[in-house]
């Protein structure tokens, strides 16, 4: 992390970029990396303000593409095709509202955070629960051989997640990004190729489920 008075070279560069935030660079290096996301395909986004991330995937998926973003705080950037924002938190929001739009996608992403109290181990659970919540409506949208990414506060419980996507992807790894602050505990999981069709939308009694 800079030190106080010290640039931040990747919000330097957002801002050079036309960027609104520092942190497509964390999906810009998977993506090049993964090749997750290819022009025309259909690309959700959790936790998508302020909109570096749909900035970001808009360009990669180009006119023929598709891309949903949902959050609670309507992002800094102009939404027009085919980018498209539903406003609402993820964890009582109806996913019929995202169905309307596309009942399957390519991509599943979520850089959802929660709001942090200093104390680690509730923030780690918080990340946690939105990371399971992410991967409930990945397993419910995205299509078979479609690709995963979800950030998560790393803790004891993480491999809890990573068994769930091991168990349903080809390919699942923690990922740093580069991009991401030395000090912040967030990692991101990958999932890629997903093994199954899309399951029927069940919400949860008591919170997500792991399959």
């Amino acid at each position: 992390m800079p030190r106080p008075g010290e640039p931040d070279y990747y919000r330097s560069r957002a801002r050079a970029e036309g960027y609104v935030a520092r942190s497509v660079y964390k999906l810009k290096e998977v993506d090049e990396k993964y090749h997750l996301i290819k022009p025309g395909q259909r690309v959700l986004d959790l936790g998508c303000s302020p909109g570096s991330w749909l900035q970001y995937i808009a360009s990669r998926v180009g006119p023929g593409g598709l891309v949903v973003g949902v959050d609670a705080n309507p992002p800094a950037i102009e939404v027009v095709p085919p980018l498209y924002f539903v406003h609402g938190e993820v964890a009582s929001l109806d996913l019929e509202t995202i169905i309307a739009i596309s009942p399957i996608f390519d991509v599943v992403l979520s850089d959802l955070a929660p709001k942090t109290t200093g104390m680690r181990q509730v923030d780690q659970q918080r990340s946690l629960e939105l990371a399971l919540l992410a991967w409930e409506w990945a397993r419910q949208l995205l299509r078979e051989g479609g690709h995963f990414l979800v950030k998560v506060f790393e803790g004891p419980d993480t491999s809890t997640l990573a068994a769930a996507l091991k168990k349903n992807f080809s390919l699942c790894r923690p990922i740093k990004p580069a991009g991401s602050r030395p000090a912040s505990r967030e990692i991101y999981l990958l999932g890629l190729k997903k093994r199954g069709a899309p399951a029927g939308f069940r919400a949860p009694k008591s919170g997500p489920r792991l399959p």
